[in-house]
């Protein structure tokens, strides 16, 4: 095992010496970035995926449940201003429970948690009280899970129920948001706010809610709506409408004066008033029987002198003149009929969004639109808006001189910006062309150096001598060792130091200058064959 990973270990350190110093630089570099490249994968594999453990944290409560985990070596980050805690997702539920056995987060029992601690004596005004916090603290919690708004505190006014009253008070509750920084409540919201108070408490009006926020802007009145909404409302309104006929208008100016030549300004009065309107009708059809029909007859016959005489004095002188006498009739018929009359009642909803007024301004540049009829154009202008004199609309058409020089800058600085962009994508083109062209020519370099040094070596092939070279050798180093026995001492000496000193040259030689050494010994061996 271990002779066959020497030979393993002798046969790569042999391979990597024939490896040009180029090649060995690339191979370096290479195995540098894929370590990197490995490490850095291994480090995001590896890194725990975060989930929040609380949100909505109070400052106390945060910096509690933090030195809690600070002490047991919790690895954990600090997010939404200090606000949510976020740790190790697969440790996020016993942290939880290792915090509700602390204690932590230690705010106080809000929403229906607070009905939990009645006992059995609690009297009745109690428990009313206790409702309406619980009532007040869910619906605080609610609106903290709105987008941008950081606490919630809500109040409501119940009014205690009445038997011998007809008209019953009606509950109210006011709301006190304290939004994040830079957050402003949309008209949407603040109905969402309204609605979502007036929904969770039994028989109140989104208009007897009051909304506020912590800077003292009112953003919803009581017994006025939601004026910030309706504001809203109106003003998309408003401006959906001026968009879409200023845009009719435009494109035919567009089509007859050119892009740029033009402008048109369209002012719009739209009423979003909701109204209901109640008619009832009664019709009479001739020839139809009455329902019902009742007639009375009362008749009397009568004679002699009538009762009680004739009012006035007895003893004036004509009082026996005046006395009548005589027969006396009376008769007397009534009739009621009840005849079947037709109702009709009709109710009429407006539906909002009824236009007041509308005011429309063309102006188009003289240069171009001097020899346009004027009153064609205020024509095309009336019937692309829907123009209508009787309800009060106006419209202004003008020629005018326009001012092009911020429109001649902007063209100039476009097109400036066009030849920047242009010419730095032709450099970074040169750029990158020339780096490839660089990279390639090193590569290209290394890869020629390898192949002639490849065959140089192979040139150089290893000195192969046959027996007869070698038994001349062998002679002749007997020879020379019977010669030097013969040699006194100094003699040997002196050859010595020659000699010592003629390898040390040959030896600096063959390590300078390797290739010529060789060709030179090869020579000399072609020449001894021949």
């Amino acid at each position: 095992m271990n002779a066959a990973l020497a030979g393993t270990m002798e046969r790569a350190r042999s391979t990597f010496s024939t490896v040009s110093l180029g090649q060995k630089v690339v191979i370096g570099l290479l195995l540098v970035g894929l370590l990197l490249g490995g490490f850095v994968f291994l480090r995001w594999i590896t890194a725990p995926t975060q989930a929040p453990l609380f949100t909505n944290l109070a400052s106390t409560d945060a910096a509690a449940i933090t030195e809690e985990l600070d002490a047991a070596g919790v690895t954990y980050s600090l997010t939404d201003g200090g606000g949510t805690i976020m740790v190790a997702k697969d440790s996020v539920y016993g942290l939880r429970l290792d915090m509700s056995a602390q204690g932590l987060p230690a705010g106080e029992d809000t929403g229906y948690s607070l009905l939990d601690e009645q006992g059995i004596t609690t009297s009745e005004f109690q428990q009313q009280t206790t409702y309406q916090r619980a009532l007040e603290g869910e619906l605080a919690t609610t609106l903290e899970s709105l987008a941008g708004v950081r606490d919630a505190t809500v109040h409501v006014a119940l009014p205690k129920d009445e038997v011998f009253v007809t008209d019953q008070a009606k509950p109210t509750a006011s709301v006190l948001l304290d939004l994040a920084a830079g957050t402003a409540l949309s008209g949407q919201q603040i109905q969402a706010v309204t609605n979502l108070v007036s929904s969770s408490v039994q028989g109140m009006e989104p208009d007897q809610v009051t909304v506020a926020d912590t800077t003292g802007r009112v953003l919803s009145a009581a017994g006025q709506g939601m004026t910030a909404a309706a504001g809203d409302a109106r003003s998309q309104v408003e401006s959906e409408y001026e968009s879409r006929l200023s845009a009719s208008a435009q494109k035919i100016l567009d089509s007859l004066v050119g892009p740029g030549r033009s402008v048109v300004s369209v002012r719009a009065d739209v009423d979003l008033s909701q109204r209901e309107t109640t008619a009832e009708t009664y019709v009479y059809e001739e020839g139809t029987p009455p329902l019902s029909e009742q007639t009375t007859t009362e008749e009397y016959t009568g004679g002699g002198a009538p009762v009680g005489g004739v009012l006035g004095p007895e003893n004036m002188p004509d009082a026996a003149e005046n006395a009548g006498g005589g027969e006396s009739a009376y008769n007397k018929e009534s009739t009621t009929a009840n005849n079947a009359v037709g109702k009709t009642t009709e109710v009429i909803q407006g539906a909002p969004g009824a236009l007041n007024r509308l005011t429309v301004s063309v102006v188009m540049d003289e240069a171009i639109a001097g020899n346009l009829n004027q009153q064609q154009m205020r024509d095309l202008m009336e019937t692309a808006v829907g123009l209508d004199e009787e309800r009060g609309d106006a419209i202004t058409v003008a020629s005018l001189p326009f001012d092009t020089t911020a429109a001649d800058a902007a063209a100039a600085e476009m097109e400036a910006a066009r030849e920047a962009e242009a010419n730095e994508q032709m450099w970074s083109m040169i750029r990158t062309g020339g780096i490839a062209a660089g990279i390639a020519l090193v590569v290209l370099i290394v890869w020629l150096r390898s192949r002639r040094r490849g065959d140089v070596e192979e040139d150089y092939e290893p000195l192969e001598l046959d027996a007869d070279m070698l038994a001349e050798l062998d002679r002749l180093r007997v020879a020379s060792s019977r010669e030097e026995v013969q040699v006194d001492n100094r003699q040997m000496e002196l050859e010595a130091a020659e000699r010592q000193k003629v390898r040390g040259e040959i030896s600096a030689m063959v390590s300078e200058k390797p290739d010529e050494v060789a060709a030179m010994l090869r020579g000399w061996l072609t020449e001894n064959k021949s």
